[in-house]
Order: C-alpha cells, then sequence, then structure tokens
C-alpha cells in the first residue's frame, strides 16, 4: 500500500505538470481532463488508504481488547495501579498499520529522484538529495527530546492517576481527621506538573515540525529557483520544470509525514511493547509449567535455575526480608527479572498469601467466582480446611470488604478453598504457614497431600506446608 501510495503520487504529480503545461499553451480541453484524471485519482487513493486504515485498525483493537483481561493479573506497584494506560494502548497501537504505511511512502520516496534528475538536471536532484540527508540528524534530535518528554509525561500522569486512586480509597480516614484539603492540595499540585510537562511536550513537537516544514520548503523554492533559471535560458521545457518543482514536493511530502509522525510512532512502538508483556505466549513444552534459567531479582543476586513440572515442588526458605516473595512474583512474571529468563507455560495459577484478597459478596461468590460449583463440593472444601459453623456452612453468608469480620486465618484458607476449586495447574503459597495454628496447619497439609496433578512453589521463613519436595532454595538475608 505504501508502495502503491507514493507511486500513484509522483505519477499525479508528472500529470499534473503536464496538465498545467497544456493550460500554459491553451490547450484547454486536454489540460482539464488531465487536471480532472488527477483529482479522481487522488481521491480514489486517499479513500482507498482511509478505510483500508479503519480496517487494520478496527483489526488490531479487536485484537488487543480480547487479550486485555491478561494484564489485569499483574498486580502493580503502589502508585501505578490505575490501568488507564491499557485502553490508550491499544488506541496507539491500533496506528501501526497507518505508520508503516507512512514509513515504507516515505523508503519509497526518493526514487522520485530519477524522474526529479530527468526533468530538471544534477543540480536540483543535487539539491534535494542535500536537504535530505541533512533532514535525518535533526529529526533525531528532535525526537529524542520528544520522546523523554512523552516518557515524563506518562510516568507523571501514572503516578496522577494512581494517587487520585490511592486518595480515594482513605477517603473516610481523611475525612475523619479533616484532612480532606490535604489529598486535594496533593493532586492538584501533580496535575499542575502534569500539565506543564504536556506543555513542553507540545512544544517540542511543534519544532520537529517545524524542522520538517522549513527543509521542504527551502528545498522546493531552491528547485524551483535553479529550473526558473534553466527555464529563462532556454535548457529546459515547461513540463520538465512543472515536473521538477512538482515532484520534489511529493518527495518531500512523504518523507515530511513520515517525519512529523515521529511522536506517534514512538507510542506506537512502546505501546505494542506493552501490550505485547500481558498477551504473549509461552514457548515451554507441555510437561513444564515453567522454567527459570540464571534467574536473578531486585532483591536478591544469586542466580536462580529451576524447571518445574506438575506434581513437583519448589519449596523456598530464607528470612524475612530476604526476597522470597520477590522471588515468586518473578517467577509466575508478576515482576519483571533483574537479570535471566522464567519462561511460563499459559496455565491456571492460584495464589494464597496475607495479602490476598477477598471481595465484598457472599461466601459462595468469593469461592466460586461465577463457576457453576455444586454447593456440596464447596462446603466439603471449606470443611477438609477446617471452615466450620454458621458462618461457613451458608454459602449466602456477606463478606465484606478484604474479608473483614473473620480472622487472618481463615481468611488464607478461604482464599486457598477458592484456589483449590479453581482446579489450578500451579498452586503459589506465599508465606502463610505463621498465621495457621497447629491444627489448621495439619489440616491444610492433610489436603494438600492427597494426589494431586498441580505443581506447587511455596515460600516460607521456618515453618513450610510441605514436607516432601522436589527442589528447594535457600535465600540468604
Amino acid at each position: 500500500m505504501g508502495v502503491l501510495n507514493t507511486a500513484l503520487s509522483i505519477t499525479c504529480a508528472v500529470v499534473l505538470a503536464l496538465g498545467l503545461s497544456d493550460l500554459a499553451q491553451r490547450r484547454v480541453a486536454s489540460g482539464i481532463w488531465l487536471l480532472l484524471g488527477v483529482l479522481g485519482i487522488r481521491w480514489v487513493l486517499a479513500t482507498l488508504i482511509a478505510r483500508w486504515s479503519v480496517h487494520a485498525g478496527a483489526t488490531l483493537r479487536a485484537r488487543w481488547r480480547a487479550t486485555l483481561v491478561l494484564h489485569f493479573t499483574v498486580p502493580q506497584p503502589e502508585r501505578e495501579r490505575s490501568r488507564g494506560d491499557l485502553g490508550l494502548a491499544i488506541e496507539q497501537a491500533s496506528d501501526r498499520p497507518t505508520l508503516n504505511l507512512l514509513e515504507t511512502s516515505a523508503v519509497v520516496a526518493p526514487a522520485g529522484l530519477a524522474v526529479l534528475f530527468w526533468a530538471g538536471g544534477w543540480l536540483a536532484s543535487l539539491i534535494t538529495v542535500v536537504l535530505l540527508v541533512a533532514a535525518v540528524p535533526l529529526y533525531r534530535r528532535a525526537g529524542k527530546r520528544s520522546e523523554a518528554s512523552a516518557l515524563e509525561y506518562q510516568r507523571r500522569r501514572a503516578l496522577l492517576e494512581g494517587r487520585q486512586l490511592e486518595l480515594l480509597h482513605h477517603t473516610t480516614e481523611l475525612r475523619a481527621l479533616g484532612a480532606v484539603e490535604y489529598g486535594a492540595d496533593e493532586i492538584a499540585a501533580i496535575s499542575d506538573s502534569e500539565h506543564a510537562i504536556a506543555m513542553r511536550a507540545i512544544r517540542v513537537a511543534l519544532e520537529s515540525s517545524l524542522v520538517t516544514e522549513f527543509l521542504s520548503g527551502v528545498s522546493i523554492g531552491l528547485v524551483a529557483m535553479v529550473v526558473g533559471f534553466a527555464l529563462l535560458g532556454g535548457r529546459i521545457t515547461l513540463e520538465h520544470a512543472l515536473v521538477a518543482v512538482l515532484v520534489t514536493s511529493e518527495i518531500f511530502t512523504h518523507v515530511r509525514r513520515y517525519g512529523v509522525e515521529f511522536h506517534r510512532r514512538e507510542d506506537s512502538e512502546r505501546s505494542l511493547v506493552l501490550l505485547d508483556r500481558g498477551a504473549s505466549a509461552s514457548d515451554v513444552t507441555s510437561t513444564e509449567l515453567l522454567v527459570a534459567t540464571d534467574l536473578v531479582t531486585t532483591a536478591q543476586s544469586r542466580p536462580v535455575s529451576v524447571t518445574l513440572t506438575p506434581g513437583q515442588t519448589l519449596l523456598v526458605t530464607g528470612p524475612s526480608g530476604s526476597g522470597k516473595t520477590t522471588l515468586l512474583d518473578t517467577l509466575i512474571g508478576w515482576r519483571d527479572p533483574q537479570t535471566g529468563a522464567v519462561v511460563r507455560a499459559n496455565v491456571r495459577t492460584g495464589h494464597v498469601s496475607v495479602e490476598s484478597a477477598l471481595l465484598s459478596g457472599t461466601l459462595r461468590d468469593n469461592l466460586t467466582l461465577g463457576q457453576a460449583i455444586p454447593d456440596g463440593d464447596v462446603t466439603a472444601c471449606l470443611s477438609s480446611l477446617g471452615l466450620l459453623g454458621p458462618r461457613f456452612e451458608d454459602l449466602d453468608t456477606a463478606l465484606l470488604a478484604d474479608g473483614r469480620g473473620i480472622s487472618t486465618g481463615e481468611k488464607v484458607r478461604v482464599v486457598l478453598a477458592r484456589a483449590l476449586l479453581a482446579h489450578p495447574d500451579l498452586l503459589v503459597i506465599d508465606d502463610v504457614a505463621g498465621v495457621l495454628d497447629e491444627d489448621g496447619r495439619r489440616l491444610v497439609r492433610t489436603v494438600l497431600k492427597a494426589p494431586r496433578s498441580f505443581g506447587v512453589i511455596e515460600a516460607t521463613v521456618d515453618t513450610p506446608l510441605f514436607t516432601d519436595v522436589t527442589y528447594r532454595i535457600e535465600l540468604s538475608p
């Protein structure tokens, strides 16, 4: 499509020059027909490209929206929990087909130099080549500044959105303390800084646009001057002079369009990286849950290599602060590794920790998560974990947000029951043995010792739930 766009544009420039020449020489009929032909071809081409761009963009948006839910399985750091960037990323990524068309058009456009050399001579061609080459470092400089401004703007916007969510979450406490203005003032300060960064990014964008416009204008002007003197000297014809000027304009039009879209190109590239991060397919074998190779996390520098298959258990031990949770989060893809790599199968993963959240709703809603699981299976799972009594026998019992109203040990067992009822391929248990009493630990061990087909990763300080483990990793403080 890009090659067709450039080829037809240069052809239209040549035909337009012939039509104008005919009008200048009083061949009105042929001149008008040529001009109408150019208008018709350009209209058809513009319509075709517009419809193709809309269709290609819609196809990509549908594709990325279908995988959007995968991104919400990755917890965000504090103050970066807003995922409004995903919607923006989808829109920016959907621009990729149009940007690829512009890139191809710009790459093919210098082929018009052959036409320019034929029509305007070597001097006009040399001027155009020199200015095209001179534009490259200027584009790069403007582009780097624009990229830095865009990254700073996105970082500040993420901070603003995350801080707004955090303050809204604590509105009750702030109001009780009479500190609502504190939150409003902080949001206003972050918002003002975001606006300042946005204005700086706009200024940089305008500067890069001015670069392309200036070079384009200078090139067309110099070529027009050269062919004008040649025309006055009788060395070229009017048709050749018009072809030279109009083809030069077309060459720089495609290059200019590509140059001024630098910001959209960078945004699209970052968006594709973000979307691919959550939707990438794994390449482990069907018998492997995950493969870690020389993995180093942000919390520990000793490399870890392990391959976990269904039915196996990985135990991670170490004192508090040694990086157990960070290692677990990195293994299951919730954090990026410092170095090394982790390849995971696309499997259902249950995660149980003291920080695991319950939802406001009934006990049944929290355990089944909308799946059609018989009530008998649900109550049997609860009973096996020692969750008995009126609160757990009635599945319509309402739970408060974050499980308020039940103990921490009971909350952990409810989360474990939810994970088991989902029939996970991988179960991750992050240091929960310490919040269970001896009876609770015994019941959980009994349940997890039953024949199982899923793999387990457990992190603990000193009281593991599993005694028979396949791999053991000891972290030092």
